[in-house]
Parts: C-alpha cells; sequence; structure tokens
C-alpha cells in the first residue's frame, strides 16, 4: 500500500469504516510514506475527535 492509500486506509480505521480490515477501538492513526523527487519523506498523525 502507498501513496494516498495509507491516509484512505487511517482515515476509514478512525472512521470505523474498514470493514474485515478494522482495528478495534482505533482512536490514533499514523501514515507515513517517502519517495518522489529527492526521497521526500510524510508522516501523517491522525485522531478522532476525543484525542485531538
Amino acid at each position: 500500500m502507498y501513496g494516498l492509500f495509507i491516509v484512505i486506509e487511517a482515515a476509514q480505521q478512525l472512521q470505523g469504516t474498514a470493514g474485515a480490515r478494522q482495528v478495534k477501538e482505533a482512536r490514533l492513526a499514523v501514515a507515513h510514506g517517502n519517495g518522489g523527487e529527492l526521497s521526500s519523506q510524510v508522516t501523517m498523525v491522525l485522531g478522532t475527535e476525543e484525542t485531538l
């Protein structure tokens, strides 16, 4: 899994809509990716309203 799919998966986990992949009581998610020009790195920390 790569690119925007990682962010989509993280959001689905937090929304409780990930189906068979769902992590029970997910409240915090980290999405990390690398690549592109000069091998850029990006890390996003996402959370539910109660964790923010």
